[in-house]
């Protein structure tokens, strides 16, 4: 592994180490990593983990075998969660618009990509994109966590940001066709000031609180949070969708193995 970007703290060293062990005990190479969760999100809090998300492939034979594989490496290891997806495995996901998996190429925190790969399977998920896929996704989130929070008299600042997070989402969705930001700063760009405001300094408190901390609920956070769910229940049909088929994928993924396959 070569030309990698971390940040200069120890943590990003580790993470650097880990992901290169990775690759040599799996014989793979990483074609892309990057940081996901609250500290790509925009809210984390001092005891939050290292979400480390990355895509790599095998040489050329592995493909080629009959019997099914397992496509996915996981290793936890203390603060840090990384988790692996296979390039065939990636792009299977893409043509359903996965959210989690588009979301790993709006990044702010990027360890490493092989050169030209971030940017070329950007490219494809702009082609694959399907805003209704992606809304829906948000939606059920944010059905979840409200299920659990609904009522409470204190809440996780974690969940709640959680919550707001795909609420935001979604309502970003209904407003603009262009791809879905990933840090909760961008996406509270199309509500209002007053309440931007107000969530923002829930975001400087967690910054200082650990994941534990148990916030009492405000009177403004139930009432903001019904009035969004009336917005979206009433802007979620014909959102937009994808009909493209696999000739893009498969021609990307035979062009991907033969650029790096010896690299």
């Amino acid at each position: 592994m070569s030309e990698w970007h971390p940040f200069k703290t120890g943590k990003m060293e580790r993470i650097n180490k880990q992901l290169s062990a990775i690759e040599s005990r799996y014989k793979i190479k990483i074609l892309y990593a990057c940081e996901t969760g609250s500290r790509a999100w925009g809210f984390p809090s001092p005891d939050s983990d290292f979400d480390v998300r990355f895509i790599y492939m095998h040489e050329r034979d592995w493909y080629l075998s009959l019997s099914r594989k397992k496509d996915s490496i996981e290793h936890m290891d203390g603060d840090f969660d990384i988790t692996g997806w296979d390039l065939r495995k990636s792009l299977l996901l893409l043509k359903k618009a996965n959210a989690p998996l588009i979301e790993r190429f709006r990044s702010p925190v990027i360890y490493y990509a092989q050169p030209g790969f971030a940017e070329d399977f950007l490219a494809l998920v702009k082609e694959y994109y399907s805003p209704t896929a992606v809304f829906f996704h948000h939606y059920s989130l944010a059905a979840k966590f409200w299920s659990v929070l609904n009522g409470q008299q204190e809440v996780k600042l974690k969940s709640f940001f959680y919550l707001v997070r795909s609420l935001l989402s979604c309502y970003w969705i209904t407003q603009d066709s262009a791809l879905l930001p990933m840090n909760i700063y961008d996406l509270m760009n199309k509500i209002d000031i007053g309440m931007r405001k107000q969530l923002e300094e829930l975001i400087q408190l967690k910054a200082g609180v650990g994941e534990q901390y148990l916030h009492p609920v405000e009177e403004w956070m139930p009432d903001w949070i019904n009035q969004m769910w009336e917005t979206l229940n009433s802007s979620k049909e014909n959102l937009g969708t994808c009909n493209r088929g696999f000739d893009e994928l498969n021609r990307f993924f035979l062009a991907t193995i033969n650029r790096y396959v010896n690299d």
